[in-house]
């Protein structure tokens, strides 16, 4: 049974791994907002199966939406995303992603709109793979590895410190704010407002 959305519909993916031992880590704060959004709007995630995904359905100031969680692994979260957005009428080009970014410090978001590489994360790799890389993206900080012995993959798989939980959850209203705007007003008029708080 496909999930029927309108023509209008915007598709919201937030990149993360599957699973509570990946809950609080740094790779899966794009979890971490929608769950945040959905819980704001006062809605549920329900597992989709012939997506691998989990999805929730919401209307932000009367524009409808469709929050996606790839169940899959980082690797491969633009898997079934092709399939997902067109069977639910969403435009692609007016899809949003959000996902943790490395190289900006925990608490600041950046909002990008297509142009940019996906700096070797491997989930926004695979997102570019399926819907192309012109796709809009709310980037969340998660700082960087200061540790010469540690690989760059086991810091994004490692828990937010407390110190850095609370600056997340001082900031939360603000992102909140952002994906809002990015779904009523597109990118353009929030990157103006939002990219430089």
């Amino acid at each position: 049974m496909f999930i029927i959305c309108p023509v209008s519909c915007v598709a919201v993916i937030g990149l993360g791994n599957p699973g509570l031992i990946y809950a609080r880590t740094r790779h899966n704060l794009g979890f971490w907002l929608l769950d945040k959004f959905a819980n704001h709007k006062k809605t549920t995630f329900h597992l989709k199966s012939r997506y691998n995904s989990e999805i929730a359905k919401l209307s932000c100031n009367h524009k409808s939406c469709i929050l996606i969680k790839p169940q899959t692994y980082m690797n491969e979260s633009g898997k079934n995303l092709k399939t997902l957005l067109s069977q639910n009428n969403c435009d692609p080009s007016e899809a949003i992603l959000v996902h943790d970014e490395v190289t900006l410090p925990v608490g600041r978001m950046k909002i990008t709109n297509g142009g940019r590489s996906h700096g070797g994360h491997n989930g926004v790799k695979s997102v570019f793979s399926s819907l192309g890389d012109s796709i809009c993206r709310l980037r969340i900080g998660i700082g960087q590895n200061n540790n010469p012995n540690s690989k760059l993959s086991d810091f994004v798989l490692s828990d937010f410190n407390e110190e850095e939980v609370k600056c997340l959850e001082l900031h939360s209203e603000t992102f909140l704010n952002a994906l809002c705007s990015l779904i009523n007003d597109g990118p353009d008029k929030t990157m103006n407002v939002f990219n430089r708080s």
